[in-house]
């Protein structure tokens, strides 16, 4: 369960999500601009992600993600295409908008499984959650799960190294594991959101201990 916790925490803290489930492939004249995920293509965003799963020490890397033209439909929503380049090569990674529901698609390398990972619901209040719920199979039993999203903060400011961000919203994202009938928290990720800009910090925790840490260092909207 171990890897599983951490599997899913790491690609959702890099935002680095590759999904096999596409049927559509499309350009998308939408921009996003107003929202907290602008969508037009060519604009940037380049991060700083450190990670210390406590196998090998800490990870430091940095990644550039870019926004293509391109939509896909994944289970009868739309998402949008962005390229993301590390140390590790390029991948495609999936941010949608739908129903006020900003997510992405995460492939969990673990389970094999491919979640939609819903980080904000711009609607709801302070105070208020949403959950997603599904199945891990596990050779000793199946494995109830959730992800749980809370809004903590909203209209607020962050400095994320050295810049300071205005109309930001804060999210934690809760990963649960259903233990003899009693949800049971196991990490979370604290998502800062700003309007315009996109994500612009996440720091991930494991059985109350930071464990990752991704930041905006630059960015540049088209």
């Amino acid at each position: 369960m171990k890897k599983i916790i951490y599997t899913l925490l790491a690609a959702s803290a890099l935002f680095l999500g590759s999904c096999k489930k596409d049927n559509d492939n499309n350009p998308d004249n939408g921009n996003g601009k107003d929202t907290y995920q602008p969508f037009t293509a060519g604009s940037e965003w380049k991060y700083r992600t450190e990670v210390d799963l406590g196998e090998g020490g800490l990870i430091a890397d940095t990644s550039v993600s870019t926004m293509t033209a391109q939509t896909k439909t994944i289970n009868n929503k739309k998402f949008y295409v962005t390229k993301t380049v590390d140390n590790e090569g390029t991948e495609e990674t999936y941010l949608g908008l739908n129903n006020s529901v900003y997510s992405t698609i995460i492939h969990d390398e673990v389970t094999g499984m491919d979640l939609e990972f819903a980080y904000l619901n711009e609607t709801k209040a302070v105070n208020e959650s949403w959950e997603t719920l599904f199945t891990i199979e596990d050779p000793d039993g199946d494995i109830q799960a959730r992800l749980k999203t809370t809004i903590k903060e909203k209209g607020t400011s962050k400095t994320v190294l050295g810049k300071n961000y205005s109309n930001v919203i804060h999210t934690r994202v809760e990963t649960g594991f259903k233990v003899n009938n009693n949800w049971v928290t196991i990490s979370y990720l604290d998502f800062y959101i700003a309007k315009g800009v996109g994500m612009i910090a996440t720091y991930g925790t494991v059985q109350d201990e930071q464990v990752s840490k991704t930041e905006l260092m630059s960015y540049n909207i088209k």
